[in-house]
């Protein structure tokens, strides 16, 4: 179900609800997390609530929080999927791209992860297991991430997906690569079968990595004056790599878009030699037909039908025939000096 489920939490785990559709964990003013019964849990620096928002009882729990906004309630469990992030009272909240969870789905596909958070609370929900935020949450587990606070965890958590998608695109780009060297070694049967599914995966990834740099310069650009400091070098940050990776990207793409162009040439290439010879072979053999039709009617009167070589002259005169019209077909193929 979710990317928390299936994690046997260790003892310095403090599980706010051990409920499987809701895991909260309790953070120290270091990052590091309260162990499970801490006394020192009540006075938490800050805490991380992850919902599965398919499940009744989690959507259940956040309709009742009156703590939360409603606008962050509504945005929590809005019932459509689409990119988002918006500032207000405090809270950071929205809806970005993510990839859904290797073990649980295809990898390659894109998810929503939903997200509110202020200074002391960090709420994540989402309908699939999400990559990116199982990988934080086992680093954190594991001592190697420490977030300090919602935002480091926000940054933490969508660093990771923009990582992963790095890693997607360069995969792409080394798929990209095998298919160009064939292509100009002229070994580029059975390419365009590789192609199609790699240039459809580079429109979906750059379709989102497009979405996702709108929405950081939207913010950007609205919210700006109205966020602390802290806040908006995160925007900025983020905006910044998200940019870069776009920016990857859309040359990706144009790449593939010039591989394609060129097989389609290549095949439109092979396709006219195949036409030229058939053309070819249609003059030469016409003469043929029209002879051998001609002396093949069962009517009287035909010339050499009464003679012991007919059918070697009629046979020589259609192969002569079929000579003249190849050297003639040759001579007008021919370039010109």
């Amino acid at each position: 179900m979710a990317d928390n489920i299936t994690f046997d939490p260790p003892s310095n785990l403090s599980l706010l609800q051990s409920d499987e559709f809701v895991i909260a964990h309790s953070f120290r003013a270091d990052g590091t997390l309260l162990q499970s019964g801490d006394t020192e849990a009540a006075n938490s620096a800050w805490v991380w609530k992850s919902y599965g928002l398919a499940d009744a009882r989690a959507r259940r729990i956040i309709e009742t929080d009156l703590s939360l906004p409603e606008v962050v309630r509504d945005a929590l469990l809005s019932p459509g999927d689409q990119y988002q992030i918006t500032y207000e009272d405090g809270w950071l909240y929205g809806e970005l791209p993510d990839l859904q969870h290797k073990h649980y789905g295809d990898p390659r596909e894109l998810s929503y992860f939903r997200f509110a958070f202020n200074g002391r609370l960090f709420i994540s929900g989402r309908r699939h297991p999400l990559q990116s935020v199982d990988d934080v949450r086992r680093a954190i587990v594991g001592g190697k991430v420490k977030p300090i606070s919602p935002k480091a965890l926000f940054n933490a958590i969508f660093r990771r997906f923009l990582d992963l998608l790095k890693t997607e695109i360069t995969d792409l780009s080394e798929t990209l690569d095998s298919i160009e060297d064939h292509i100009v070694g002229e070994n580029w049967q059975g390419e365009r079968e590789r192609l199609v599914p790699v240039r459809r995966q580079i429109v979906v990834f750059h379709r989102y990595l497009t979405a996702a740099t709108g929405l950081f310069r939207h913010i950007d650009h609205a919210d700006r004056r109205a966020f602390p400091e802290e806040l908006d070098d995160l925007v900025e940050g983020l905006s910044r790599r998200a940019e870069t990776l776009h920016s990857e990207g859309e040359q990706l793409q144009q790449r593939a878009r010039l591989l394609q162009d060129e097989l389609l040439a290549k095949l439109t290439d092979q396709s006219n030699r195949f036409l030229y010879v058939l053309s070819i072979m249609t003059a030469v053999l016409l003469p043929s037909t029209v002879i051998s039709g001609l002396f093949g009617m069962n009517t009287g009167g035909l010339p050499l039908a009464q003679s012991d070589h007919g059918f070697l002259l009629i046979t020589l005169l259609a192969l002569g025939t079929s000579a003249i019209v190849y050297f003639v077909v040759r001579k007008i193929g021919r370039p010109r000096k």
